[in-house]
């Protein structure tokens, strides 16, 4: 009778245990933590290892993406592309730039595309995030560093139906400016680059393409450097501002990114 009665408690024991592991974990330091939301992504891991993009061509575009924690519980998320230099990776860029503590903090995508080969693959890869992530359409930005600057003024030529607003951080332009709408952008460029001789051309090409407002520069700082600063009203409400950084190289200045996401913050897409 002793043995029928321990077996009974056993088994009692067994199926309270098996309950506890199927629960809600508590505090979220044990156990399996909430059930993720089935029609939202926001218990996916935070970064991908260079998911791909078929393009028309046959080609494929890889990326790495970076998601807030919690992503798909935030609602309709902006996104952010930022594209490296040549020679350059998704790895180093991020590490540049701190994006992705960032976007952690404020809640936006950040998306590295890879092997980008031009303006053209860009809708193939905001129709896959579309598909696969609640996104902001008002609040598609585009970023880049060096050929990745030059990557974006293209991207401000073609793609600015989609991209709201610009950030081409030390870099030029290698064309002329024809804008099929007049996008917001704010350009970051070192005294000290070997690019220098080419960024007055280029900042006067495109106030001219934008229709901007001649304004004076004034001195300010930006972290340790000085700086001056000029912000120009364009056609359609668009601004041009550019950060002439004194003694700067070729280089990507940590605190440009949270002014570059302060300024794409305050300008979304007018549709």
């Amino acid at each position: 009778m002793r043995r029928l009665l321990l077996g009974i408690v056993l088994i009692v024991l067994c199926a309270c245990a098996a309950c506890d592991d199927g629960g809600d974990g508590g505090d979220g330091r044990g156990g399996s933590g909430p059930a993720a939301d089935p029609s939202a992504p926001g218990d996916l891991p935070t970064s991908a290892t260079e998911p791909a993009v078929p393009l028309p061509d046959g080609t494929e575009l890889r990326y790495v993406l970076h998601a807030p924690p919690r992503a798909g519980r935030l609602g309709p998320l902006p996104v952010v592309l930022v594209l490296h230099g040549n020679p350059g990776t998704p790895e180093t860029m991020a590490e540049a730039t701190r994006f992705d503590a960032l976007a952690d903090r404020e809640g936006f995508l950040v998306v590295y595309p890879d092997n980008y080969g031009g303006p053209d693959e860009v809708p193939a890869l905001l129709d896959r995030l579309a598909e696969e992530w609640r996104i902001d359409q008002r609040r598609i930005y585009a970023a880049g560093f060096s050929r990745g600057a030059t990557a974006v003024y293209d991207l401000a030529r073609s793609q600015a139906d989609r991209i709201a607003a610009f950030a081409p951080v030390s870099g030029v332009s290698d064309s002329g400016f024809d804008l099929l709408r007049v996008p917001s952008l704010i350009t970051f460029q070192g005294t000290a680059d070997d690019l220098a001789p080419g960024f007055a051309p280029v900042n006067r090409q495109w106030a001219r393409a934008a229709g901007c407002r001649a304004a004076p520069a004034s001195a300010v700082r930006l972290g340790a450097r000085r700086a001056r600063l000029t912000v120009e009203q364009c056609a359609r409400g668009a601004e041009h501002v550019v950060y002439a950084v004194e003694r700067m190289g070729h280089e990507w200045p940590r605190p440009a990114t949270r002014l570059v996401w302060d300024f794409f913050v305050a300008h979304p897409l007018d549709r």
